[in-house]
């Protein structure tokens, strides 16, 4: 997928939010403003795109790890997706406080999830009564969809890849304290700091979210 200035037009990243929306970190990379909206710079969108891409595959060069995070409902099948097919670690129901920044905690709860569907697999809560199991399910359930997409983890990311870093917040701000890299994706409405590689563009639109997402995707699997 080439990133040229028109096919990220034809995605639609142009569109940003309301002048009164915006945040002051994103200034630079507004192009104009058209009855109160502000359109976005997208040469600068493309050049951050780029260096994102170059800043990934070589964390990917490293053999280190990449998670992606999303959780809008809109996109989290776009991010999972993405992720599962790089076989990349996700979260795309609700980022817990804690995931990154308490992450021997979180382990556990992996560790957890793993040791019941081991169970169930082998027939060992057969001996439970039918009520028992039907609870033992729900913890599984429940522990798949808070940890399934993260459950192949066994160290921290050494990189990040966020759609909408506002929504996200608890994400990035766990990120900066442990000092991991951050790509996002972040409309007019976010801000900027925090995030090392910020892609500056429409991360309301599924067409604009699945371009980037697939953009970067491409990229790993050359």
């Amino acid at each position: 997928m080439a990133i040229t200035k028109e096919a990220l037009a034809q995605a639609g990243l142009q569109y940003g939010y309301s002048r009164t929306r915006r945040h002051p970190s994103v200034k630079p990379f507004i192009e104009s403003n058209h009855n109160g909206v502000d359109f976005i710079n997208l040469e600068k969108t493309a050049e951050q795109l780029e260096q994102a891409t170059v800043f990934l595959k070589s964390v990917q060069g490293a053999g280190k790890t990449i998670l992606f995070v999303g959780v809008k409902p809109e996109i989290r099948q776009i991010i999972k997706e993405v992720a599962l097919s790089l076989g990349a670690p996700y979260i795309a129901e609700r980022f817990i406080g804690g995931t990154l920044t308490n992450f021997p905690q979180m382990k556990k709860r992996i560790e957890k999830l793993h040791d019941l569907l081991k169970k169930k697999e082998t027939g060992e809560l057969a001996v439970y009564t039918k009520k028992e199991q039907l609870l033992i399910q729900r913890d599984i359930d429940r522990l798949d969809r808070d940890f399934g997409g993260i459950s192949a983890l066994t160290n921290l990311p050494a990189a990040i890849v966020i759609v909408d870093p506002r929504h996200e917040d608890m994400c990035v701000k766990e990120a900066k304290r442990l000092h991991i890299p951050v790509v996002a994706l972040a409309n007019t409405d976010c801000t900027l700091e925090g995030i090392e590689y910020p892609i500056v563009g429409n991360d309301g639109s599924v067409g604009a979210v699945r371009f980037v997402l697939e953009s970067l995707k491409d990229a790993l699997q050359a």
